[in-house]
């Protein structure tokens, strides 16, 4: 009998349920509504049983992978969640299409919040994750949610118009179908991949565009399709294996690229001392420095589910934990950097210095340009994601290029992502 059998074990869950509710709600990612919600709807009922233990662990949950061992579909990130459902800006009666049901946990939280004068449906391409995700939303208790199997890309018609929508994988771009979909002052939701950074954004009309707000850095496993993208897959290694993701940008040579990782990095300071005071403050560095090097490659690792990776496929992969910029020199050498993430960075409590790891015979002055724009960084306030204007126009539309603004074509829209003058 697993631990949804037992009264104690019923009790441990429910006191469990209890405090990521909670938490979600005193660390300010979760409203009232949405913090009620996670109260109410139980997630264990939508996991394996073996997985049942980790259910309220403020973390995601792999629960399908394929046979390289990379991840098809999880149970997102509890505190991920409630900071898109609270971008999605949910009511009591509003009609509601998820893209990407997973497990049809995020399904039951929108259902719980939007009630029985509402509706969800929630569509996924993979036929057994949509069986079992109907049983479990009947379970719980959520049956009246729609689970439709088929391609996401191409919404679910039948069912709209809708004033909300979501979308639960990592996208390239946003489906026509979406925004066709949506009533007049709808609001769409993504996690949508800028220079190879994936950011959760809120969308909304704007006279000739949709105008990106309250931007969040995620990491959603990509859609399966046109949305996901043309990125190249670089093998690293022997494979099944680590690999490196290049969404925009000339891809490396895997030999060369493989080379670097594996061997020796050289340590850059930032010349003014720049000390950061936590993982956000990296990540928004990162993401600046992506948008305003849009001659360097960007790659990102994804490998095998951590626990089947080897000792030294972990080892590449803790190199580059926010993503890496690439770049050829002159002379053809293969450069590769990455911003360090010092030791205890949130434990200490306090600022720490910033630095660079370059790697391969290019990567040390590759690291020290990087270095040095990282001042510049500085100098203009620290621009980071909550700060980025991030707009979507039609294909075959040239938005007014300004300062700092990065104009990205995609095959349905343009996107136009920057920062105000003054940031």
């Amino acid at each position: 009998m697993d631990a949804r059998g037992s009264s104690e074990g019923a009790d441990g869950l429910a006191a469990a349920r209890e405090r990521l509710a909670e938490s979600l709600r005193v660390s300010g990612r979760a409203g009232a509504a949405v913090s009620e919600a996670f109260l109410a709807v139980p997630r264990h009922v939508f996991l394996p049983p073996d997985l049942v233990p980790r259910a309220y662990e403020d973390t995601a949950i792999v629960t399908k992978s394929d046979a390289d061992g990379l991840a098809i579909s999880a149970s997102s990130q509890p505190a991920m969640m409630a900071i898109m459902l609270e971008q999605l800006g949910l009511e009591a009666g509003q009609r509601v299409l998820e893209i990407g049901t997973g497990t049809g946990y995020n399904a039951a939280l929108i259902a719980q919040i939007v009630g029985d004068s509402g509706s969800v449906v929630t569509i996924d391409v993979e036929p057994d994750l949509v069986d079992q995700a109907r049983a479990s939303l009947a379970a719980a208790g959520f049956a009246r949610a729609v689970a439709v199997c088929g391609d996401g890309a191409g919404g679910v018609p039948g069912h709209a118009p809708y004033d909300r929508v979501i979308v639960t994988a990592g996208v390239w771009d946003l489906a026509p179908q979406w925004l066709a979909q949506l009533d007049d002052g709808g609001r769409i939701v993504a996690p949508i991949s800028v220079r190879g950074i994936q950011l959760a954004v809120a969308f909304e009309r704007a006279g000739d565009h949709w105008a990106g707000r309250l931007a969040r850095r995620c990491q959603f496993i990509r859609m399966i399709g046109p949305s996901a993208g043309p990125e190249t897959v670089v093998p690293l290694g022997p494979q099944p294996g680590l690999r490196a993701l290049v969404a925009d940008g000339p891809a490396p040579e895997a030999g060369p690229l493989h080379e670097a990782l594996s061997g020796p990095a050289v340590d850059v300071p930032v010349s003014s001392g720049l000390r950061v005071g936590g993982i956000g403050e990296l990540t928004d560095l990162d993401l600046w420095l992506a948008l305003t090097e849009p001659d360097l490659t960007r790659l990102n690792l994804i490998g095998r589910h951590e626990g089947q990776a080897n000792q030294a496929e972990q080892r590449i992969a803790g190199r580059m934990p926010l993503g890496g910029f690439a770049h050829d020199d002159r002379a053809g050498r293969l450069g590769l950097a990455a911003l360090a993430v010092p030791s205890g960075l949130e434990a200490n409590g306090r600022p720490l210095e910033a630095a660079f790891h370059g790697y391969g015979p290019g990567g040390p002055a590759l690291a020290g340009h990087l270095a040095e724009r990282a001042v510049g960084w500085d100098g203009r306030g620290r621009p980071g994601a909550a700060r980025l204007e991030l707009a979507v126009y039609p294909a075959g539309t040239r938005p007014k290029a300004t300062e700092g603004r990065v104009i990205i074509s995609r095959p349905n829209s343009v996107l136009a992502a920057g920062w105000p003058t003054s940031a």
